[in-house]
């Protein structure tokens, strides 16, 4: 049998005094209510004898604040979001908020349920990596006073407060080192939903290089795999170009999952990498520096990116103006390893 849960009824009757003065020391108001240093010092001592923890959710009904923050993305999983979700983890314990982290597996419906349950539960404020197509869902949640920060991923016509990278940049570093290395016949392997920004512009700045450098990015070769068949549809994708003898002569990217998929599946079919098809990722990956061969990879500054939408957020939480937020783009950086290297290169890259 369950022990009964000591409530804030029971720490006031030990003591004799009111819930009220017991809630309000708790609360840090004790000083200015004017409740007695000898009194506030039994509050605390009891409450730590018998163990009592404040029911939050009963509290942020009273308060308007229940210290936990959401942290909604496409898939937890995936070794960026998981990372990001560790540095958000920490910056929030550091502050006292309690972290809830949800997956929405890119379906739009799924959400915008968890949006609407955690704001239910009262939660602080929101860090979104949205899989949705406007922008008009967060306005809303900026002129209703609710507190967010969007991630990786920004509209158009957006007033929220958001944190990305030079997706476009990493885009065109990728198509310019490929060229630098030789490649002729370029690939770029993307995931569906095909209208996510940070994908659109990663591919937009790939395609951009790539005519400036006078090749072209073939429609066979721009592959969106669905996001629910990920591996499967680049095994298919690869063995296409392996039976028709197309293969290409280098590959982008568009993910870390992405890029791991795309080295099995060309080793199992036989290729030499970067012998045959040279491969790039955009999202670096701890696995990819010890990999055969290792892989190079566009990096994002995760911890950076957690920072920033952290404090962005907490700055709103303070704060109860409506007006449109700050767009922070952060810079990526090129880490060139084997995966790239020229046939004829005896240089050994590391990370």
């Amino acid at each position: 049998m369950m022990d009964k849960k000591i409530t804030l009824a029971d720490v006031a009757k030990s003591l004799g005094i009111s819930k009220t003065v017991v809630s309000l020391v708790i609360n840090g108001k004790g000083d200015q209510h004017g409740i007695s240093k000898e009194t506030q010092r039994r509050v605390r001592e009891r409450i730590a004898e018998l163990s009592y923890t404040p029911n939050q959710l009963a509290r942020g009904f009273r308060t308007g604040r229940t210290q936990t923050i959401g942290l909604i993305v496409s898939d937890i999983s995936n070794r960026f979001y998981a990372q990001l979700a560790r540095y958000i983890e920490d910056l929030a314990w550091k502050m006292g908020y309690t972290l809830v982290t949800c997956s929405t597996d890119e379906k739009v419906k799924k959400e915008v349920r968890q949006i609407e349950l955690l704001l239910d539960r009262k939660v602080d404020g929101l860090i979104i990596s949205s899989s949705q197509q406007t922008a008009t869902m967060f306005n809303n949640m900026l002129e209703q006073g609710r507190a967010h920060v969007l991630i990786d991923r920004v509209f158009d016509s957006m007033q929220s407060a958001a944190v990305s990278v030079d997706n476009y940049g990493g885009g065109v570093m990728a198509a310019a080192h490929l060229v630098a290395q030789g490649a002729m016949r370029p690939a770029l392997f993307g995931v569906e939903p095909g209208h996510i920004s940070s994908l659109v512009q990663r591919s937009e700045g790939f395609c951009s290089e790539l005519r400036n450098s006078g090749l072209i990015l073939e429609p066979y070769y721009h592959f969106k795999a669905p996001f629910h068949a990920l591996e499967e549809a680049i095994a298919a994708r690869l063995e296409d170009y392996h039976h028709n003898h197309s293969m290409p002569d280098a590959l982008f990217a568009l993910n870390n999952n992405i890029t791991t998929f795309c080295l099995k599946h060309l080793q199992r079919l036989g290729y030499d990498v970067p012998g045959q098809v040279r491969l790039i990722g955009f999202d670096d990956a701890t696995w990819f520096s010890f990999t055969r061969p290792t892989i190079t990879a566009i990096d994002q500054p995760i911890e950076l990116i957690a920072e920033r939408a952290f404090a962005l957020l907490i700055a709103q939480i303070s704060s109860t103006t409506t007006a449109p937020q700050p767009h922070e783009v952060l810079p990526v950086k090129l880490i060139r390893r084997l995966s790239t290297a020229k046939a004829d290169s005896t240089k050994l890259l590391v990370s």
